[in-house]
Order: C-alpha cells, then structure tokens, then sequence
C-alpha cells in the first residue's frame, strides 16, 4: 500500500531530476531553503527541525555522534516533516516551529514520525529501484544469501543494512526476522 508521505517523496525525487542512488539528501535540502547543522546531540536525539515563524528559516539539526547512515536517514526524515507536518510551536528568541527526530521516533507510536520514517524510507530507497536492484542480485549467478544482499543493496543506497533490511520487509522482498 503506497502512502502519501510516499508519494511525496517520489514528487520530491521526480521534482529535483533524481533517478540515481545514492540519493544526496543534503542538496535536496538545501533546494528546499534549509540549512543543515551537524552537531552532537543527547543520546537519545537522531535530529530535529526548526522552522521560524517570521523570517522563513528551516534548520536541519543532525546528531554528528551518529554514523554517517543514520544521518542521512535524519535528514530525509526532517525534510519529510518540512513536507509534511506544520511542526510544534516552540519560543526560542523568536517564535518558531520545532519537530524532534529521537528514540522513540521509530516505534511506530505517532503517526507523524510514521509519516515522515515512510517519506525517509522511500526518498532514500525509492520502492522501485530498490525491488529492481533487488531482483536483480537475486538473480544472478552464484551463492546469493539474503544478508548478503542486504549489506550489498545498504552500501549501494548508503544506508544502514538495519534500515535497508526494514525497507526489504516493508517491499515484501523478504521476511522479518
């Protein structure tokens, strides 16, 4: 079943004129006027993303403490809330909008982490060229172990094998365990 938040991240690809992978996150942002900090954060804290109310500015903030795949899939997840979601109101010096990327973002609890982990999964690992590359190293000639393939198609993506696995499932590519 294919999902808004998907959709919008094959608008987004489609839009930018990218058909190839590794997908670059962090000019897609930048296309979409937001600047992006890497810092470190608190353990629990993959991202977030700050948006002012008065002077238009979108901040991307990415846990620099994690591995350079987490912070790509940061990233697409903070643009899929730019996209998607209007944010939390949050008073700093000036009034703005904040979304909070953290440990429970991933456990399918709220539906706007949903939304914005199935906008990251499909901007990073859009569905038809993962099932494609999928089928394809399946196919081939030789001892083809489904982990394998997955740490093959994770390096391909630059994404972590947990979150190339994760996507494999959701395709119905392969089974969860």
């Amino acid at each position: 079943m294919r999902t808004s938040a998907e959709a919008e991240a094959r608008r987004v690809l489609a839009e930018h004129g990218i058909k190839t992978v590794p997908v670059p996150v962090e000019r897609i942002a930048a296309r979409l006027g937001a600047s992006i900090s890497h810092r470190p954060f608190e353990d629990g804290v993959s991202g977030m993303l700050f948006r002012g109310d008065d002077d238009g500015m979108k901040l991307i903030g990415v846990n620099s403490s994690h591995s350079s795949t987490r912070q790509r899939f940061t990233i697409a997840h903070e643009i899929g809330h730019l996209l998607l979601h209007k944010g939390r109101p949050m008073i700093l010096d000036a009034p703005g909008r904040v979304n909070m990327r953290d440990s429970t973002s991933s456990q399918a609890t709220d539906a706007e982490e949903i939304e914005a982990n199935s906008f990251a999964a499909e901007l990073l690992m859009p569905s038809e060229r993962t099932v494609e590359e999928f089928r394809k190293r399946m196919s081939a000639k030789g001892d083809k172990k489904v982990e394998r393939v997955v740490a093959e198609l994770a390096k391909r993506f630059d994404v972590s094998p947990q979150a190339m696995q994760f996507r494999l499932v959701n395709l119905n590519l392969v089974l969860p365990g």
